[in-house]
This record gives structure tokens, sequence and C-alpha cells, in this order.
């Protein structure tokens, strides 16, 4: 039997710029999809770029918080202890 270890990310420096382009291509991504929908006339479309939508909002708003540069230090540390 093996034993799966969680992978974490942290993330120690994004700028803001950094943090706009990831929002506004997300937005774009959903946008596209509905927009071509209604170009296309396809109410599929349209469904699936708004349940995208919905699943990727929701995604964003259960994510752990962001760490301070301290904050994610001492988490490293503490990966760092444990292994």
């Amino acid at each position: 039997m093996t034993t799966r270890t969680k992978t974490e990310i942290i993330i120690l420096h994004e700028t803001v710029l950094q943090s706009y382009l990831i929002d506004s291509s997300t937005f774009l991504l959903f946008a596209a999809l509905i927009g071509l929908g209604v170009y296309l006339d396809s109410n599929a479309m349209q469904w699936i770029g708004g349940l995208m939508g919905i699943v990727t909002i929701s995604a964003r708003a259960i994510r752990k918080d962001r760490l301070s540069i301290a904050g994610a230090r001492k988490r490293l540390d503490e990966l760092e202890a444990a292994a």
C-alpha cells in the first residue's frame, strides 16, 4: 500500500498585473464560450460556458487563504521539519 502525499503550491510573489491577467483570461474564456454559443445559436454551448463559470468561481471561493511572505516561510519550515 502506497502513501499519497499532498502537493502544495506556494506562490511567494505575484504582482497585481499578473493577478489581473489571470482573472481577465478566465473571464474571456467564459465570454468566448457563451458568445460563440450565442453566435452559433447553440444553447448547449451557452450552458457549458455558464456552468464552467460557476464551477470556477466556486473553486476560487473555497481555496485556502493566501499567505504573507512570513507565513509562507513558516509553512515551508513546517513542511521541511515534517519530511
